[in-house]
C-alpha cells in the first residue's frame, strides 16, 4: 500500500510526540504551513538527539514501521549530523540540532496542527533564519512568504540579532545583507 505525506506526516509526528522528543519540524511543509504553500516531497525534522540515545530511537523507529539501515544512519549522523529513514514512498530526514540558533528555536517552538494532527515547528522568525543560512533559490523563495504572510507583526530585533550572529561566526555578511534586501530595510 502507497502512503502518502499525509500520512507520512501523521505517522511520523505522532512517533515524535509519544516518545516525548524534543523536535520541530522544518523544510517544506514548515514552509507551507507557516508560510506560503508549496510542493514538497519529503519531511525535514530538526531533533535534539545527543549520540547515546540514537541507537534506542532507531530501534523504537524500526518498531514504529519506519526503514532504514541502523548502522548508514549512525554513520551518516557521525560524519554529517543528518541521517534519513523511510516510510512507504517517502523519508524522513532528521538534522541533528548543533547549533545555538536551533537550541533557542527549540526554547520558541510552537504547536500546530497539520493534517489534523498536531507538530511542533519553529517560529516564523527562527525558519527564516534556518532558511537563509543555505541560502538556495527555494529557500529564500519561502522566506519572502514568510514575510508575506507575517510581516510586521515578524520580530524583527529579533531577526537581526541573530541575523547578525550568524554572520559574525560565517565571517560572511550574506546573511545579513539578504535578510535586510528581503524586509526592505
Amino acid at each position: 500500500m502507497t502512503q502518502g505525506l499525509e500520512e507520512v506526516f501523521k505517522k511520523i509526528v505522532t512517533f515524535l510526540n509519544k516518545g516525548k522528543y524534543k523536535y520541530f519540524v522544518i523544510g517544506g511543509i514548515a514552509a507551507g504551513t507557516l508560510g506560503e504553500p508549496r510542493v514538497t516531497g519529503d519531511i525535514d525534522v530538526d531533533i535534539i538527539i545527543n549520540e547515546k540515545e540514537v541507537g534506542e530511537f532507531l530501534d523504537k523507529a524500526e518498531e514504529a514501521g519506519f526503514l532504514f539501515s541502523k548502522v548508514l544512519c549512525i554513520e551518516s549522523i557521525r560524519r554529517t549530523g543528518v541521517f534519513q529513514i523511510r516510510y512507504g514512498d517517502y523519508h524522513v530526514d532528521f538534522l541533528v540540532a548543533s547549533t545555538a540558533l536551533e537550541t533557542m528555536a527549540f526554547e520558541r517552538r510552537i504547536g500546530i496542527k497539520v493534517y489534523g494532527t498536531k507538530g511542533f515547528f519553529p517560529t516564523p522568525e527562527d525558519l527564516i533564519l534556518m532558511k537563509l543560512i543555505p541560502g538556495r533559490a527555494k529557500d529564500i523563495a519561502d522566506v519572502e512568504g514568510l514575510i508575506a504572510r507575517h510581516g510586521d507583526k515578524l520580530d524583527r530585533d529579533y531577526l537581526k540579532t541573530w541575523a547578525m550572529k550568524l554572520c559574525d561566526e560565517a565571517e560572511d555578511m550574506r546573511i545579513w545583507t539578504v535578510l535586510n534586501k528581503l524586509l526592505k530595510d
